[in-house]
């Protein structure tokens, strides 16, 4: 109920009666991960959670109200029944009466809250860390044994599917899959897989849900010897990997922290590539719960999960991990992957390597 406890601060903060929580996202972080959709691809839910101060309340239509309340509701709010064929507008604004509510979508005329309600959940409790250990582990083994099952000679739809499918019997929500190969990888930062047949080489990409919360992470196969070029290229992604982990602090400005990225780059001899692709951010209740850019006001700060993704044309790091007050924790690992000890001037950290076969 830490949640909770939580946005009753909030509300009481800015002298609010209740909230309204109907996107997917903020539904499974109040709930420890219980889902409110029907339609996979849909950003809301089919089911709102009324935060009061005083109490919570199950808002939701007959379609789904009872499922909800029996299936998906774990704080044990009240039910109350939305008729489908009447106005969900005009039922909510029935519904807050004379009461101050904010929401997370603005429906009903109310406050749309959501980038303070971002900024509540991004802090992780330690039962919120174990589930993410156990999402992120899951999410490593099936991108890792899809890798390592892959073939030349299939398509890269054959290892999307591939991995769409092992997400799918493991619980996990496939939101983000990428798989490219060969000169797909040199030309795409997003290689959205095709019909095209692996040759020499491919980059696997997973945004991975499950529990509510998102893993991100990339690998690399080749099934030929890494180029001298490709292979240069990665190790310097790998050290600006691994200084943009190891260099993160608790109340580092991102403004600051960015200029040192930059800066990564240029030393590495690749001055500008950072503005070919966002280099990633914050994590957890969604994929980025915001990308960081130059000159952002905001805040680093431990006891947040992180998913930095930076590249250099054809090659890319990208693991999802936790700044806790003893250092940086990989969530996205798995035992079995190859990994090298990168030394920086900020700590150690092994990072995963390409996979040779």
């Amino acid at each position: 109920m830490e949640a909770v406890e939580r946005i009753r601060k909030w509300l009481e903060e800015h002298e609010y009666d209740g909230v309204l929580l109907n996107r997917r996202d903020n539904y499974a972080w109040v709930s420890k991960g219980a889902k409110s959709n029907v339609v996979t691809n849909s950003e809301n839910g089919v089911a709102y959670y009324a935060i009061r101060r005083d109490g919570i309340d199950l808002l939701a239509d007959s379609s789904d109200l009872h499922r909800m309340d029996t299936e998906q509701n774990p704080l044990g709010a009240a039910p109350v029944l939305l008729p489908w064929y009447e106005s969900v507008e005009t039922q909510i604004k029935d519904y807050i009466g004379g009461r101050r509510f904010a929401s997370d979508t603005g429906t009903a005329g109310t406050a749309n809250v959501q980038e303070e309600l971002v900024k509540l959940r991004l802090r992780l409790t330690e039962e919120e860390v174990g589930r993410y250990e156990t999402a992120g582990r899951l999410c490593a083994d099936i991108v890792e044994g899809v890798c390592m099952d892959a073939r030349p000679g299939m398509t890269e739809n054959d290892v999307a599917d591939l991995l769409r499918c092992r997400c799918i019997r493991h619980g996990v929500s496939p939101d983000c899959v990428l798989a490219g190969a060969d000169e797909r990888i040199l030309t795409y930062r997003h290689p959205v897989p095709t019909g095209k047949k692996i040759e020499d080489c491919l980059m696997v990409v997973l945004g991975g849900e499950i529990y509510g919360l998102n893993t991100s992470l990339t690998r690399m196969v080749y099934f030929v010897p890494v180029p001298a070029e490709i292979k240069e290229r990665y190790e310097k992604t790998q050290y600006i990997f691994a200084c943009m982990q190891t260099m993160m602090r608790d109340g580092m400005p991102y403004k600051e922290y960015f200029e040192k990225v930059k800066a990564l780059y240029a030393e590495a001899g690749y001055d500008g590539e950072w503005k070919m692709h966002h280099q990633g951010g914050p994590t957890g209740y969604a994929c980025r719960e915001f990308i960081p850019v130059p000159r952002d006001e905001r805040t680093i700060y431990e006891g947040q999960a992180y998913a930095w993704n930076p590249t250099i044309l054809g090659t890319k790091c990208e693991e999802t991990t936790y700044l806790g007050p003893d250092g940086i924790k990989i969530l996205s690992r798995s035992s079995d992957w190859p990994r090298r000890t990168i030394d920086t001037p900020h700590g150690m950290i092994e990072v995963a390597e390409i996979l040779e076969r």
